[in-house]
């Protein structure tokens, strides 16, 4: 009992840690894009040139990251209640960090300082790390990771179990999945870039269209479907990248995690590579491109897509150290008949 309390309070030390780090990464790294460099204390100590925080969003992402293997993989070997228990309280804990900091971005209990836009010392850690999708993203696979808990031990699938295509077709499909992790990679970094300009024009108080373009001016407000929509989506595609594709060749797992993750590299070094040649923005009010533009601008700078990109790595990483059970030679060999089983044992003796 004692055991599971500790637990416990391990869970929900690890959720506040990590919701109130990744509000403190989050500030200094809007903070290094805006031109600005703030303190501990969240206090414009000194200005500087607008550039891409790569340093501040890789360490954003290697901290997601390891937060999930801590849930995923290094309590493996626990007990299923121990498991249960550290998921529940960091679930937990993170939702109700994530609940309080909606509730006072909505009601202006942590106001931020003026011409600065960052609320003091832990309110605004508070506000932007409950507003991160990385911390969305990781709550949502730990939410996950609890009612697979909860179902117990499962046999797992391999190569062998999978049914083996013809092999002339191997390469054709091998390609098709490649090319289909390509297509996903896409389609989710543009999906959520628009969906990020969404939720940070709402936060200024404007609503835009399909194309990023201001429609009308409203109060300002919480984005709360998009916001949880690009939590939907990455742990979807999470989703897609890991258990979809379970019962698949080894090859063909290789092929679409390989693609997802090569067109998701491509995609961002384009989007920081342009981003310091760009010219004066369309609506500068609000700072976002016009178009598919403004959605790789946006979907590159997306928290949950940095934490995807290393996921997938991770995947990737798996996948070829996976053993293959039966080489793809014997797995194309049809079964011998009866009679030749036979004549090899008679030819044996």
């Amino acid at each position: 009992m004692i055991k599971n309390v500790v637990w416990g309070i391990c869970g929900a030390a690890t959720g506040a840690v990590f919701v109130f780090v990744a509000g403190l990464v989050t500030i200094q790294a809007r903070g290094i894009a805006a031109g600005a460099q703030y303190d501990l204390n969240n206090s414009l100590a000194l200005i500087i040139t607008p550039r891409v925080p790569y340093l501040m969003m890789s360490v954003l992402a290697l901290l997601s990251t390891a937060v999930i293997f801590v849930l995923a993989v290094a309590m493996r070997k626990r007990s299923t209640v121990s498991r249960m228990t550290f998921t529940g309280s960091f679930s937990v804990a993170t939702l109700l960090l994530i609940i309080a900091s909606f509730a006072f971005a909505a009601t202006g209990m942590t106001p931020e300082t003026p011409m600065i836009g960052v609320a003091p010392g832990w309110q605004g850690w508070l506000n932007h790390g409950g507003s991160s999708s990385a911390v969305h993203l990781v709550l949502l696979l730990a939410v996950g990771l609890l009612w697979m808990h909860s179902r117990g031990p499962r046999s797992t699938s391999h190569d062998a179990t999978a049914s083996a295509p013809k092999p002339t077709n191997i390469p054709l499909r091998t390609a098709v999945w490649g090319i289909s992790g390509m297509l996903l990679a896409v389609v989710f970094v543009l999906i959520l870039g628009m969906l990020s300009a969404q939720v940070a024009a709402r936060k200024l108080g404007a609503i835009l269209d399909l194309n990023n373009m201001v429609t009308a001016i409203a109060s300002s407000t919480v984005a709360y479907v998009p916001i949880a929509a690009i939590a939907v989506l990455s742990a979807v595609v999470v989703f897609l990248l890991r258990a979809a594709v379970r019962n698949r060749l080894r090859r063909f797992r290789l092929a679409f995690v390989a693609g997802f993750g090569f067109a998701t590299i491509l995609l961002l070094s384009v989007s920081f590579v342009l981003a310091p040649l760009r010219g004066p923005k369309v609506g500068a009010s609000i700072g976002i491109e016009p178009g598919w533009v403004g959605w790789l601008a946006e979907g590159s700078a997306t928290p949950a897509v940095h934490v995807v990109l290393l996921l997938a790595v991770g995947l990737l990483w798996l996948y070829s150290k996976s053993p293959k059970p039966t080489p793809d030679h014997e797995l194309l060999q049809p079964p011998k008949p009866d009679s030749e089983l036979l004549r090899d044992v008679d030819d044996r003796g």
